[in-house]
């Protein structure tokens, strides 16, 4: 089969697509046939990361977050999904012609949703589930902070917010360009953080009260700022690190307004761990149950996608995504 892979020519990391064996189908896995996958900016830090070389030799790593498509094949032990089935889920590798994943990892495809858009949301739903919901343990009427949020995890992060009735949506950007599509999320308060302090505008439309719940996808800086603008007793939850991996904490801050202070991340969990956020998202999310009723999704979850290119134009989406001008995912169609 066909996959898109990380090579090493010289000194220097570049995409092809190249033919590969197919992976051995073992017990309460499925086969997928990939359909779509997205682009996702790990895939930036794992293009120019160091690869693993066997014998002398650079090995072929095979690029890619998440996938979409159709089972084609099920293992023994998997009773909850059949062939033909359309799936979603967060794998390693995903953007190839087939994966074969822990039938645990996957999400069914709405039936309002197309192939792309499964590509283009089922990382970002469960990053975005497991901080808001599950770590920061949202309830109905809290206010939630989401830094960076004209990023693809950023947006739907502002949609389940919405979605499981948040009182007050305050999203922050560093340019006023994505404010018309936040407002149209769900946004109900965008805060510009390059004219504007962020903690004294949270302070001010919280009439001092300040915020429950900070999704922070920049980190750095931010810390400080987060702290001043949380209300007694708020979660931060520190997503990513676009703007760097040390900041200022205030310990006396911390402790008076008797704030928790998490760091998520995909990375160290064990697969168990995964399932298990994959539960919590098909729990929570009706369509999403392999028992369902109906397969139809509100609206208001739909994602946003940018752009969707051929998977032979993986390059180019890379360097659309690395370019910081895309309002929404970048997925690209697999053939």
């Amino acid at each position: 089969m066909k996959a898109m892979v990380i090579g090493r020519q010289s000194s220097s990391p570049g995409l092809a697509l190249v033919d590969v064996a197919p992976a051995e189908l073992g017990d309460k896995q499925v086969r997928v046939a990939v359909r779509a996958a997205s682009v996702n900016r790990a895939d930036l830090a794992q293009l120019a990361g160091t690869h693993t070389f066997i014998g002398g030799v650079p090995q072929a790593q095979v690029v890619g977050l998440d996938a979409a498509g159709e089972i084609v094949e099920v293992g023994p032990g998997v009773t909850d999904y059949a062939r033909g089935d359309r799936v979603m889920a967060m794998v390693a590798g995903g953007l190839a012609q087939e994966i074969v994943v822990d039938a645990s990892m996957l999400i069914p495809i709405p039936s309002n949703w197309s192939y792309i858009e499964g590509a283009a949301a089922v990382l970002g739903f469960m990053t975005a589930h497991n901080a808001l919901v599950t770590t920061a343990r949202m309830t109905d009427g809290e206010s939630v902070a989401i830094h960076a949020a004209t990023s693809g995890v950023g947006m739907q992060a502002v949609q389940l917010a919405r979605y499981f009735g948040a009182g007050l949506i305050v999203g922050t950007t560093r340019s006023d360009r994505g404010s018309a599509l936040l407002g149209a999320l769900g946004v109900d308060e965008v805060i510009n953080t390059g004219s504007a302090d962020f903690a004294a505008r949270a302070l001010e439309i919280t009439e001092g009260n300040g915020i429950d719940i900070v999704l922070d996808h920049v980190g750095g800086s931010y810390l400080s700022m987060n702290i001043e603008a949380a209300a007694v007793k708020g979660r931060i939850v520190g997503v990513g690190r676009l703007g760097g991996a040390e900041g200022l904490l205030d310990m006396e801050a911390l402790a008076f307004k008797r704030l928790e202070l998490v760091g998520v991340t995909f990375r160290t969990r064990t697969t168990q761990e995964k399932a298990e956020i994959v539960h919590a998202l098909r729990r929570d999310i009706a369509p999403f149950r392999p028992d369902a009723a109906h397969r139809d999704i509100h609206e208001s979850l739909r994602p946003v996608i940018a752009r969707v290119l051929p998977w032979n134009e993986a390059e180019q989406a890379y360097q659309l995504m690395s370019g910081n001008e895309m309002l929404g995912k970048i997925v690209l169609e697999v053939g």
